[in-house]
């Protein structure tokens, strides 16, 4: 889980307005500054914070309506810091429809947002977000629109749209030079760079956002921040940076109890100690790391923590232990790979649904517009005008008949130009442009770009020995299930016979490897049943990747197949990787590597 998921309820600003109010123990202007503190100090100061909510706790009954909103607020962030996320939206839907001031039920919306995001309701997330979006632009208060592009923000970060996250944290750092959303704007801004690969270890903007968070000492935003910086020096084999970075920062990052960032830290130093041939230091926060992270559902750092205790376990020769790790680590992975694939999903959903709906408002506008009409229609009588009527009538609907079989027409030739007639996957001609024009833009931004080129193996004895019928069913099937392992944006086309290639815009090596193998596996469990015949169907793969192969479509290609008949001389239904020295790796090792 990253970091980032929870600091929408780091960053609550509220605003109070405050109702004179008769004689109490507290004066209403005393329980106003109480809250206002406790608002202030709930991240950089949790000792405060909590202090706060326990002298507050005490005077309830002396509260007015919007002050007891205000405190039943910060009750909530408190349950969310401390992980009950459901208690707590109950507690923000309860302000939402109570009759307090309209800033404190928009931030109570923000913070719903925010939960789903934390406990992996994507749909009813993106539900909220949605509203959050429309009407972020009619928000009069700055402070208020700040908070809004900081949670639309966290939240296209966390469902994976880094895109998306960038530009809202970009139009944040645009309004703001300084103070705790100068920090946030820039921990946002690197976590979106950092996971699309467009950080290095000195890059300047690092250590511009570690700056701007230790101004406003915001310990767990600048913990983040370094530890995307360990991440890149482990990445590329450098553990005593990392070290470095991470052990200076442990000891204030662990005094906040801050749990998805203790995860994510041990998880790293673990990495780190490993690489540093250090497994009894390796492994210690290993098992730091699933403690802390158990509660936190599929993550990295899980995953990392199991993989970890299984190459400590088998080096020890420990291999019933190693066996039970690699069995659990192979489940995170999986779960993990699960949670990517459902935040595309409901995203994609959410899309569809907000089409749906303009069509639906646009429909509704054209059946107004005829009722008009027919109400014009109605007050004459003049039998030249009914005649004119018809006329256009009969015109517009010819017209409209001859759009559509144009439409279809049109439909059919693109079809044609663009598709294999047989598998209805990108034929070869339409994959070259669609190839180009990624790698143009991947090449520009300096964004990676993976390539799986494969075949059947043994196909031509398919046919020999079935029919060619039958050859044309074990295309079809193939290139099904291959479409249902991709993304929504990745090239898949069939260049010939039995030949597939995949394209992976915004896919690094690692993640390449791991839909080939999906799509390995899944061609070689169909079940061959349903054309009346009992065989196997298999696949040899090659990989490769622009850091491999440079942004030359016909370079990547030559690779990925140099990689692919690789895989064919080691045997078949196998993966292989490029290697520019002339050894093709195969995906085991490079999983070894990797990790």
């Amino acid at each position: 889980m990253s970091i980032n998921i929870a600091r929408l309820l780091l960053v609550a600003n509220l605003l109070l307005i405050g109702f004179v109010a008769p004689e109490r123990v507290y004066a209403t202007e005393t329980i106003d500054r109480i809250l206002e503190q406790a608002d202030q100090a709930r991240s950089s100061d949790p000792v405060n914070f909590n202090d706060s909510l326990e002298k507050l706790s005490k005077h309830e009954h002396e509260m007015d309506n919007d002050q007891r909103a205000y405190f039943q607020y910060l009750q909530a962030y408190s349950l969310s810091f401390k992980g009950q996320f459901a208690r707590a939206v109950e507690i923000y839907t309860s302000i939402l429809n109570a009759d307090v001031n309209s800033d404190l039920k928009f931030r109570a919306n923000l913070s719903i947002v925010n939960s789903h995001a934390i406990s992996k309701n994507w749909s009813q997330g993106l539900s909220h977000l949605s509203y959050l979006v429309q009407h972020l632009n009619s928000v009069k208060s700055r402070d208020v629109h700040e908070l809004g592009l900081v949670v639309a923000s966290i939240f296209y970060n966390q469902i994976g749209q880094y895109e998306l996250g960038f530009n809202y944290a970009n139009r944040l750092a645009d309004l703001v030079s300084s103070g705790r959303n100068h920090c946030i704007a820039h921990n946002l801004k690197l976590e979106s760079q950092f996971e699309l690969g467009q950080l290095a270890e000195n890059d300047p903007r690092i250590t511009a956002g570690l700056a701007a968070c230790q101004d406003v000492n915001e310990v767990v935003m600048e913990s983040a921040i370094y530890s995307y910086l360990a991440e890149l020096y482990l990445d590329n084999q450098q553990p005593q940076q990392a070290l470095a970075v991470l052990e200076a920062q442990l000891p204030a990052i662990e005094q906040t109890q801050y749990a998805p960032a203790l995860g994510r830290y041990y998880s790293l130093l673990a990495r780190a100690y490993l690489q540093s041939s250090q497994a009894e230091s390796a492994e210690q926060f290993a098992f730091k790391t699933l403690e802390h992270s158990k509660n936190l559902g599929n993550s990295r750092p899980i995953t990392f923590a199991n993989h970890i205790l299984f190459q400590i376990a088998e080096s020890r020769g420990e291999h019933q232990l190693a066996l039970d790790y690699h069995k659990k680590y192979a489940a995170a992975d999986k779960a993990f790979l699960d949670d990517v694939k459902t935040k595309h999903l409901a995203f994609q959903l959410a899309q569809h649904q907000a089409t749906e709906q303009r069509n639906q408002i646009d429909l509704l506008d054209k059946q107004n517009n005829l009722l008009r009409v027919e109400q014009k229609l109605a007050t004459t009588e003049a039998e030249n005008n009914r005649l004119f009527i018809s006329l256009l009538i009969s015109i517009i609907t010819l017209l409209g008949f001859w759009a559509y079989k144009s439409w279809k027409t049109q439909q059919r030739l693109k079809q044609l130009a663009e598709y294999d007639a047989l598998t209805k996957v990108y034929n070869r001609g339409h994959f070259t442009h669609l190839a180009e024009d990624a790698l143009k833009y991947c090449g520009s931004a300096n964004i990676q770009l993976s390539c799986i080129l494969f075949d059947l193996d043994k196909f031509k004895q398919i046919n020999d020995n079935y029919g060619h019928g039958c050859g044309d069913w074990v295309l079809k099937q193939v290139a099904k299930v291959c479409q249902a392992q991709g993304r929504k944006n990745d090239i898949f086309a069939r260049l010939g016979g039995e030949e597939f290639c995949m394209i992976l815009p915004s896919c690094d090596l690692h993640t390449a490897l791991k839909l080939a193998e999906s799509c390995r596996v899944a061609i070689n469990q169909i079940d061959t049943a349903p054309s009346g015949h009992d065989f196997t169907i298999s696949a040899s793969l090659g990989v490769t990747d622009t850091q491999l192969s440079g942004y030359s479509l016909e370079q990547l290609t030559t690779d990925a197949d140099s990689a692919m008949y690789q895989s064919k001389d080691d045997g078949r239904n196998r993966i292989s990787v490029y290697s520019p020295k002339g050894e093709q790796l195969s995906l085991d090792a490079l999983s070894s590597a990797r990790l």
